[in-house]
């Protein structure tokens, strides 16, 4: 009873503390110990999402001399696992009632690296687009969603899996690159296994 009535008021503490540093959020939020969030003005957050301890959110406004203005909205009722990851240079967006495995890494760019008379780390970043994520969907274990990726409503990445491509809604994928592996029948009523490649 002791521990559960501490429990409480350490999350409301939490609540309290990030409630004036988001950029906007939809009601009662809770972000676990440990969150490492830079910027957070560049975050909206709906009503009732979770953030899981140790987990990385990082818009970045500036680099290799470049300006950006990130955002990234996590959408009512998410729950974003332990040790995951967020990077943003343009938009990422995660619907609502998606939930995150552990170590799940979703970005909108990576880094330069044509010119080979300069180091990597100094040069532009580069980007395929925004992260779109629509509701209800399922992120497993350690995968990666990279730059440019629209997923659609109700679906599932597999562990492990790296998303390169867009994910149309009800689908399934696996593998790395991801590939559709089952999607959703609605004249049979039935998830069916998919043999052709996205």
């Amino acid at each position: 009873m002791i521990k559960r009535f501490f429990t409480l008021l350490l999350n409301m503490w939490q609540y309290l503390y990030w409630k004036g540093k988001v950029g906007s959020h939809d009601g009662y939020f809770l972000i676990y110990r440990g969150c490492d969030i830079h910027y957070p003005q560049y975050l909206h957050l709906g009503r009732g999402v979770g953030i899981g301890t140790d987990t990385y959110i990082g818009p970045v406004r500036s680099s290799a001399g470049i300006k950006y203005n990130p955002y990234i909205s996590i959408g009512e009722g998410t729950w974003i696992g332990k040790h995951c990851s967020i990077a943003c240079i343009d938009k990422v967006e995660i619907g609502k009632h998606v939930l995150f495995a552990g170590y799940v890494h979703i970005t909108d760019h990576s880094h330069g690296y044509e010119d080979i008379t300069r180091p990597i780390s100094p040069q532009p970043l580069t980007s395929k687009g925004p992260v779109i994520i629509g509701d209800d969907c399922w992120l497993g274990f350690s995968c990666e969603i990279l730059s440019g990726v629209h997923i659609g409503k109700h679906c599932v990445v597999a562990a492990r899996s790296v998303v390169t491509k867009d994910v149309p809604d009800y689908s399934i994928v696996a593998g790395n690159p991801a590939r559709i592996v089952k999607q959703y029948n609605f004249k049979t009523e039935k998830w069916e296994k998919v043999r052709k490649n996205m």
